[in-house]
């Protein structure tokens, strides 16, 4: 007799397991085909495909709901204890995120996860100096001098 659903089960001891939010969202998203099924050998074992593939789809919907009700600044924070176990660099960490969604999300969530994951890309960014780009604004006293004889 099982004393735990299947979604209890999987929360519990799978992703349990995985640090960080965006660290669960990533793992997630590779057990989805991207149209709607999930795979995940053991717990189809114990409950059955059908009631595994119920029970990690209520819980990436969930888990995509959660991540956008974080603040941003608790997501940073987040960024590094999930990109760690996933061995990514912060920035390809975070772009990775947008393959692998719930089915169907409504067009304002994927929106909205796009927005959140475009801000942080830019405060990882910001936040490590080897990756800023060309458009970076200039320091004070670094302004670009115009040729000589103008």
């Amino acid at each position: 007799m099982r004393l735990k659903s299947a979604l209890e089960d999987f929360e519990a001891n799978t992703l349990g397991a995985v640090p960080g939010l965006l660290g669960r969202l990533s793992y997630l998203g590779r057990l989805h085909d991207g149209n709607g099924t999930y795979e995940h050998w053991g717990l189809a074992k114990v409950y059955g495909a059908e009631a595994a593939k119920r029970a990690i789809g209520a819980s990436h919907r969930v888990l995509l709901s959660e991540v956008l009700k974080k603040p941003l600044a608790v997501l940073l924070n987040d960024v590094r204890a999930s990109c760690s176990n996933e061995h990514l660099a912060e920035g390809e960490f975070l772009a990775s995120l947008t393959h692998g969604l719930p089915k169907s999300p409504s067009p304002a969530a994927l929106a909205h996860l796009r927005s959140v994951l475009s801000a942080l890309s830019a405060l990882v960014e910001s936040r490590n100096p080897n990756l800023r780009g060309a458009s970076q604004p200039r320091q004070p006293g670094q302004e670009p001098q115009p040729p000589a004889g103008i």
